[in-house]
């Protein structure tokens, strides 16, 4: 395959990063070209042109190379000199440091949670259990419920740092699900609600000692699965 065959074929007519007033002009365009790498819109591989991307946005290419350089630093794309920049396949240590540091992270943060719990929270965590396991939801939202809790479990914990860091590695969980149609079952699965419910039990009553075990324990299991589908699956 030439470079050429894989270049990002770019979004079209709702591509504007001049719209959203609460983000520089850099910051909108690598937000939008996040999410379709998380979604798998933009597959590994994926190559970038700074000229290309300028035109598509009607912008110079300086805020389109810096929107680039932060999904360098991110580690989502890399350089390639002189042809421009291509979205980074995952290798089994990437899949296997993600899901150790979410473990690292997560149920400290859900114990926080729990100790902050407020009517609010308690809201919003059932909100995001009932929307992930509606009957006829797609997998999109799916994702995005699963998602959603788990952040909001590790905002509630007032830590601004460890939660925007989690955050960033939820991303790339639902990117790997994204890239491994076998592994979509488990968001619509008798034991991710179960695991679900019973961390919303514990935050819901303030029991923070119950609510990081079972964080612990959900994100065990969920590393083990992750890790037996990506090995079965190979490089992404």
């Amino acid at each position: 395959m030439t470079p050429t065959d894989n270049v990002l074929p770019l979004p079209t007519g709702n591509a504007n990063p001049a719209k959203d007033a609460t983000q520089s002009q850099p910051e909108r365009i690598r937000s939008m070209i996040r999410r379709q790498i998380i979604r798998a819109e933009l597959r590994p591989g994926q190559i970038f042109t700074e000229p290309d991307l300028a035109r598509e946005y009607g912008v110079s290419k300086t805020p389109v190379r810096e929107a680039l350089q932060m999904l360098t630093v991110e580690g989502l794309v890399s350089v390639l000199p002189r042809k421009g920049y291509m979205v980074r396949s995952l290798s089994f240590h990437d899949v296997r440091e993600v899901m150790d540091l979410r473990l690292i992270l997560e149920p400290p943060l859900v114990a926080a949670a729990a100790r902050n719990v407020t009517a609010e929270l308690v809201s919003e965590l059932r909100a995001r259990i009932e929307d992930q396991f509606r009957d006829g939801n797609t997998l999109e939202e799916r994702l995005s419920a699963a998602r959603d809790f788990h952040v909001a479990c590790a905002h509630a914990s007032r830590n601004t740092r460890a939660a925007a860091m989690d955050r960033s590695l939820t991303d790339e969980v639902m990117r790997f699900y994204h890239l491994m149609p076998m592994a979509h079952d488990h968001f619509s699965s008798t034991e991710e609600r179960t695991a679900h419910e019973a961390i919303f039990d514990a935050v819901a009553t303030g029991n923070a000692e119950a609510a990081q075990q079972l964080m612990h324990d959900h994100l065990l299991e969920a590393n083990a699965a992750m890790i037996r589908t990506f090995y079965n699956a190979g490089p992404l």
